[in-house]
């Protein structure tokens, strides 16, 4: 007899990475700042519903001279 199986989530942490001189090569300074679940930054990594986190990055993607990431 199987187990019904529990509703499944996948969970993940959406990072956006801003380089202020503007230019993304390695050496540069950049800042990364963790993003919440309504895609305000927040002080530590939150934990959110993979499909709200890639929905927030495409959001968020484009700007000059930042790089969103879903961890």
């Amino acid at each position: 007899m199987a187990l019904p199986s529990a509703p499944c989530c996948e969970i993940r942490t959406l990072v956006l990475h801003v380089y202020p001189d503007g230019i993304k090569a390695y050496g540069h300074e950049r800042l990364t700042t963790p993003l919440g679940r309504r895609g305000k930054p927040v002080k530590k990594l939150r934990l959110i519903p993979a499909e709200r986190a890639h929905a927030l990055a495409r959001r968020l993607q484009g700007r000059f001279g930042t790089t969103v990431s879903v961890l």
